[in-house]
């Protein structure tokens, strides 16, 4: 074919089609420039982005940008494949009249078709005299630029079958040119990609960044009503300055993706109005030197020290140095995060400047959605069109953007719980876009030490990524072990870990990527360092005299037991007690429809919160499990826990006696607990607590956290922060002979589940790329046994299916909780064919659900809701929802 003809044939393939009653289309090459002038756009309306990617590259920012703008313009190679063609017959005809359209299974996608593409012809013959450097880049280097653009429907791509099966030779010769004229319209320098030393490692790692960007720029650069279809041919130069460019300043303008200006110098008593005097730990933040590049902070300070603020002015001078442009604060419940969030939402704004309007978002919590940000936030057109078995552009970015836990990431302030960041470093469908959006941002994490072992490997992994992409951290914890802070300082700064020394509590840490680590003992807060006294009873019975007195005392209690199934028992216990009106009694755990949660939270940190008077609390009880040790500003005059590790147990006693109310003694923690044993056997534990002996499967912590508090009958902080914890997680102290065994499992338990996370997570040093299965976020687990698969609760009525919360707004959002993944797996619907056919009508008429979704269908029985199901063993399931109650799945016979 000669020159004239190869410059035409690149005009001759659809991009993007519209109905096959108007035959419209939008041509191949002018979808890529789209895509490509959005990213161009987007890097020069967000020069922090631009600045971090030439920064991993090592190119200027105008190199860097060029290569970005000429690679997100090859994103579709794969649609010249005539298999992706003759999807639509009738413009494969129209378009090539001369050739006989040929029905082909169209059984690998267009994003892997393009990388088969380059790795099988294109890499070979776009420099045919490329010398033996060039060459063997062309083979190692661009593949890993090439497989984070071609990953723009949110997974990398992944290799096929030769592609002869796919594309016709003028097909594959058409792909060829195209490259060739956008690399003269771009122009990127192929010379300064091709370096010596590290080159190809900060090349994969800038790949994570530009998957992300790929992903966004395609998203952005299919809304036809910005880029509307055309079909003529005309110069590549043309089509780029007065169609692609302008309309790409068009979209990005109306996505919601703008940022605000930070403030510049900012001050504690800016931030918190109601701060007089700062703490010791706030104000060692106020005076903490900010170096140049990515940096971590750990705050370890006891319970009501200041420690949110503290942080919070970290992360804003960290903002103001240049270190970002937004926050992203990770929590470890949903409780938590909607603490947090009430805590943000008087102080975001003074983050920036004094005219901004930058956007707070809460990432499980719809309805505190602002309407501006949901309704502009990269939304497509509903008409847009899927082509075959793949799901359209639109619908994807719908579907996604439909879930509102993900915008937090893409806001400037984002709050919500911790997964939601590690499925940016899990192979998750769309990590790419969750990465980006936390590349701008200081990334806060609060409670640290809350973790499992395969949650806690996963936040190492992400604050690796995190520092390796030039972002900064800020973590915050009560009770952390010197060997979590050296891990943790080692995740960041390779070698730092051995650098954590000090024993003093409380602590600053600040470590830099290539520097030492700085140890700054800090005094605490002198309303917060206080003693605590341990009591311990050893039965139920007793424990419900203990809160009986206390009623009668006029005390407010609260029972903190450790698995949802004791906390029900405890609160059907006390709701049969005469001597506790039934309107004193309160539940409180995780497994509640969002609606019915915010509820009862709401109402237990009115009753039991800061500003809660002695009308309201005197007499009531709250029976909770772990959702209330961590973030909530709750205050009880007495506190009762079942045994748990001794971190757990200050955190607990951290809602006792936490305002100033009177002379109310000294708090009292009664830990109800087996009775103690100095020569215990494997299942001590076990007998007394049958139910809760998998939530805390190392007995040796329980037992030793049991010992330490019977010899000292409490404690006193922050004084005894240290010893306590060093001794209750001593890896090299004495074990009873009884408990070695069960130590030994938990300690494996603990490897496995470490070399697990290790397993699951992505690698940084391995680039964007396929090297290992994928899946949709949905199903990707961040915690282990934790409750982490969303069941979106339905009533079935008349023939239809509403979600439980009708009434509101965000209405599935707020019908939705969380079960365990292999608690329910199914629902079973019992050959039901009307209730199948709802099922289907609703899975098609709601953007957030997917075939994956877990849609419940609750059927009303006498005073329950109750539904069918199956767990991970295939064993049915009687399944109850009560407002009051929440949740309860019930093994039938």
């Amino acid at each position: 074919m000669n020159r004239e003809k190869l410059q035409d044939i690149i005009f001759r393939y659809w991009g993007k089609a519209g109905s096959k009653e108007d035959g419209s289309h939008h041509l191949l090459v002018w979808h890529a420039l789209d895509v490509a002038a959005v990213g161009q756009i987007l890097l020069d309306q967000h020069p922090f982005l631009l600045d971090r990617l030439a920064g991993r590259m090592q190119l200027s920012h105008e190199q860097a940008r060029r290569w970005c703008v000429f690679l997100l313009g090859l994103h579709d190679l794969g649609k010249f494949a005539e298999t992706f063609q003759q999807l639509r017959p009738d413009l494969r005809q129209k378009l090539w009249p001369d050739e006989k359209v040929r029905r082909r299974n169209y059984s690998i996608r267009h994003d892997s078709l393009g990388w088969m593409l380059w790795r099988q012809h294109l890499g070979r013959r776009v420099f045919p005299d490329a010398d033996e450097a060039l060459h063997d880049w062309l083979q190692d280097g661009m593949p890993c630029w090439l497989g984070a653009v071609f990953g723009h429907h949110g997974w990398p791509p992944e290799d096929g079958e030769r592609i002869k099966r796919h594309f016709r030779d003028f097909d594959q010769q058409a792909a060829l040119a195209f490259f060739e004229q956008w690399r003269e319209l771009i122009q990127p320098d192929f010379a300064v990609a091709i370096q010596n030393g590290d080159a190809l490692k900060r090349q994969r790692e800038a790949g994570w960044l530009l998957a992300g960007i790929a992903v966004l720029a395609d998203w952005l650069g299919s809304n036809h009503e910005f880029f509307p279809y055309r079909s003529e041919a005309m110069p590549l130069r043309e089509y780029w300055d007065d169609h692609a460019l302008p309309a790409a300043r068009e979209a990005l303008r109306a996505s919601g993706l703008t940022r605000s200006p930070v403030r510049r110098n900012p001050k504690l008593t800016e931030l918190f109005g109601y701060i007089e005097t700062p703490t010791p730990l706030q104000a060692a933040c106020a005076e903490q030197a900010i170096s140049n590049g990515p940096q971590l902070f750990i705050l370890e300070d006891v319970t009501g020290a200041g420690k949110t603020e503290a942080a919070a002015l970290l992360a804003a001078r960290l903002l103001a140095a240049g270190q970002g442009q937004g926050l992203y604060i990770g929590l470890p419940t949903m409780a938590t995060a909607n603490a947090m969030y009430e805590r943000m939402a008087s102080v975001y704004r003074h983050f920036f400047a004094n005219d901004a309007r930058p956007n707070l978002v809460l990432s499980h919590g719809a309805r505190h959605l602002s309407d501006a940000f949901r309704e502009s936030l990269l939304e497509q057109p509903a008409d847009d069109r899927a082509y075959g078995d793949e799901e359209s552009i639109g619908a994807q970015c719908n579907r996604w953007l439909a879930d509102n836990r993900k915008k937090a990431l893409l806001a400037e302030v984002g709050v919500g719980t911790i997964d939601q960041a590690l499925l940016a470093i899990l192979p998750a469908r769309h990590q790419s876009l969750r990465l980006l959006g936390l590349s701008d941002k200081v990334l806060l994490l609060d409670e640290v030490h809350a973790y499992d072992a395969y949650t806690s490997e996963h936040i190492k992994t992400l604050i690796r990524f995190h520092a390796a992409l030039g972002n900064s951290l800020v973590l915050l914890s009560a009770t952390l072990t010197r060997r979590q802070r050296s891990e943790l300082a080692e995740a960041f700064a390779p070698g730092a870990g051995k650098c954590v020394e000090s024993g003093s509590y409380p602590l600053l840490t600040h470590v830099t990527a290539d520097g030492p680590v700085h140890e700054t003992p800090v005094a605490t807060r002198a309303s917060v360092a206080r003693a605590v006294k341990t009591d311990f009873v050893h039965d139920e019975a007793e424990v419900i005299e203990r809160i009986r007195q206390a009623v009668e005392n006029g005390q407010c209690v609260c029972w903190i037991r450790n698995t949802v199934a004791d906390a029900r028992d405890a609160w059907r216990q006390l709701a049969d007690a005469d001597w506790l009106a039934p309107d004193r009694l309160h539940l409180f755990h995780s497994r509640y429809a969002y609606y019915d949660r915010i509820a009862i939270e709401q109402d237990i940190v009115s009753r039991f919160g800061k500003d809660s008077t002695e009308k309201h609390r005197a007499g009531h009880v709250l029976i909770a499990t772990q959702v209330v040790e961590q973030s909530l500003d709750l205050d009880f005059d007495l506190m009762i826990s079942d045994l748990a590790p001794i971190d757990l147990l200050i955190q607990r006693a951290g809602r006792l006696h936490r305002h100033a109310r009177g002379d109310r003694g000294t708090p009292l923690l009664i830990v109800h607990a087996p009775p103690f044993d100095d020569d215990p056997q494997a299942d001590w534990y076990e007998q007394h607590f049958p139910k809760a002996q998998f939530v805390y499967a190392d007995t040796l912590v329980l037992w030793r956290s049991q010992k330490v508090l019977a010899e000292k009958g409490g404690w006193r902080m922050p004084d005894d922060a240290r010893v306590l914890l060093e001794f209750v997680y001593d890896k090299e102290g004495d074990i009873p002979a009884g408990l070695v065994d069960t130590n030994m499992t938990a300690e494996g338990d603990e490897t496995a589940e470490r070399d697990l996370a290790s397993y699951t997570a992505l690698r940084l040093e391995s680039g964007y790329q396929r090297d290992r299965q994928w899946d949709e976020d949905a199903r990707i687990a961040t915690r282990l046994g934790d409750e982490s698969r969303t069941v979106y609760l339905a009533r079935w009525q008349d023939g239809q299916l509403r979600p439980w919360a009708e009434d509101e707004r965000y209405r599935w959002d707020m019908s939705s909780l969380s079960v365990r993944p292999d608690a329910l797996v199914s629902v079973s619907i019992e050959d039901d064919a009307e209730l199948e056919a709802a099922l289907e009508r609703l899975r098609e008429s709601e953007l957030l659900f997917d075939e994956h979704s877990l849609i419940l269908p609750l059927r009303q029985e006498g005073d329950h809701w109750v539904a069918r199901g199956r767990d991970e063993k295939g064993r049915s399931l009687q399944i109850l929802y009560d407002s009051n109650l929440g949740l309860e799945l019930e093994r039938e016979a």
